[in-house]
């Protein structure tokens, strides 16, 4: 148990911590009931659900500064009980003050300026929290992404002993990487099949279509892998890295499309059994995602001035109220917003169809972008960071030949040379850590000429 505790506590921010679980406990609960509250698709349970939410999100970042304040922490992360009477009376305390200033908010004229009124302003955040992270995940998500594939690479590196065995080994995942999109989609097209077959109208014309569609996606982003693999076979850096990232990239677009294929068979199966069975599943896979939401924001934030690890959660938990309530806002309305969709699957096809459409341009840029930074493939730009280990490369390559004196030119004298050129880094000396350890662990490999490789 203190290993599973351990591993949620480190990968969930302590939000299953007897310091925080009566918190989460109330964001769970809160979650649920704003999730069962949107079945009813009424404007006036649309203002209520964002007066609720509001205010919830607010007491949370109340929370959140008072945790910076050592001398509440007793108060409010008691590790001995799980429901704490002191965190309760704490978390009332900041839920009434909100309460106060959310319902001044609501009640105040709303003629004076009308895009500051809470029917247009708090509405139109809710939407833009929603659809923004919903768009920007895969930047977040391409580091872990990025980091598995690297380790991927290195470790059939450091297993094969000649480069012929790596190239075929290269080969062989470059194959299975082209062939994971097709089986995937093949899987998942002859799936829904027969739900389409058998529904009325255009049902199938519209299957089909998506279809075509992925396919053509699948094509595109193909095409773009075989000719990052052959570029970097050309100068002979052969390498696995590109495929795993591939293989990654396509099963969350893989995801995406499932999810689009599923919420076009909502639209158009919509019967009212269905509708309720779709909610029920909605509202799940909602707090689901609440969670995954939590994990992955908190890994981007943790550890700053203003987030340490007992107040972090509480900022997840209003974010996260805002991140569900975006999505409930569109269906029942609010203010002077009314419901833009009629159900949450009009909502899933034009946020999945969104996030495949950033997902497969963010992969045509930075899947070239990664090998020239990993130099697997000629580089096209220099960032400020690649200037600078260059001249240090070449500063010490002139000196392990003897062609510089380095008494006569110093660190300090490249380093004013590289200013005067206005090419400046805040790290240059983790930087060249990073590179001197990576140039000596190839340092005596030998290269493709048979000679012996002195880079650094």
């Amino acid at each position: 148990m203190s290993k599973i505790q351990a591993f949620l506590d480190k990968y969930f921010h302590k939000i299953f911590n007897n310091s925080h679980f009566l918190y989460t406990t109330i964001f769970v609960v809160s979650a649920i009931s704003i999730a069962l509250l949107s079945l009813i698709p009424s404007s006036v349970v649309g203002t209520g659900i964002l007066f609720l939410a509001t205010t919830l999100s607010i007491t949370f970042i109340l929370l959140m500064l008072e945790g910076l304040i050592p001398q509440l922490e007793r108060y409010l992360f008691s590790p001995e009980k799980k429901f704490d009477s002191k965190k309760l009376i704490c978390f009332l305390i900041n839920y009434f003050i909100a309460f106060a200033f959310i319902l001044s908010y609501f009640l105040i004229d709303q003629t004076t300026i009308q895009f500051l009124a809470w029917d247009v302003a708090l509405p139109v955040i809710f939407l833009f929290v929603y659809f923004g992270w919903s768009l920007i995940q895969i930047f977040y998500l391409r580091i872990g992404f990025e980091d598995v594939s690297t380790k991927v690479d290195d470790k059939i590196k450091d297993k094969q002993g000649t480069s012929k065995t790596k190239e075929l080994i290269d080969l062989i995942l470059l194959i299975v990487a082209l062939f994971t999109p097709v089986l995937l989609q093949l899987a998942t097209f002859f799936g829904f099949l027969n739900e389409f077959s058998s529904a009325p109208g255009d049902s199938l014309i519209w299957y089909a279509g998506c279809n075509i569609i992925i396919l053509i996606i699948i094509i595109i982003t193909s095409w773009r892998l075989i000719t990052l693999f052959y570029r970097s076979r050309k100068i002979g850096s052969s390498n696995s890295y590109s495929s795993m990232f591939y293989i990654l990239i396509w099963l969350i677009l893989w995801f995406r499309t499932f999810s689009f294929l599923n919420a076009l068979r909502g639209v158009v199966q919509a019967s009212a059994e269905g509708q309720i069975i779709a909610r029920l599943i909605d509202i799940l896979l909602m707090i689901i995602t609440a969670f995954l939401v939590l994990k992955s924001l908190g890994d981007k934030v943790y550890d700053s001035l203003i987030f340490k690890a007992n107040n972090m959660p509480f900022f997840l938990f209003a974010f996260t109220i805002l991140y569900i309530e975006g999505q409930i806002i569109m269906i029942t309305g609010a203010g002077a917003l009314s419901g833009v969709f009629a159900d949450t699957n009009q909502i899933n096809l034009i946020t999945n169809f969104l996030v495949i459409l950033i997902t497969v341009i963010f992969y045509w840029w930075y899947s070239e972008n990664s090998l020239e930074r990993k130099g697997f493939i000629i580089k096209k730009r220099f960032y400020p960071e690649d200037v600078v280990l260059i001249v240090n490369d070449f500063k010490d390559f002139l000196e392990t030949r003897g062609a510089l004196d380095s008494n006569k030119v110093s660190e300090t004298e490249v380093q004013n040379f590289l200013d005067s050129k206005n090419v400046r880094v805040q790290e240059v000396e983790s930087l060249e850590v990073e590179h001197e350890a990576k140039f000596e662990k190839i340092e005596e490999e030998p290269t493709r000429n048979g000679e012996t490789n002195n880079t650094n």
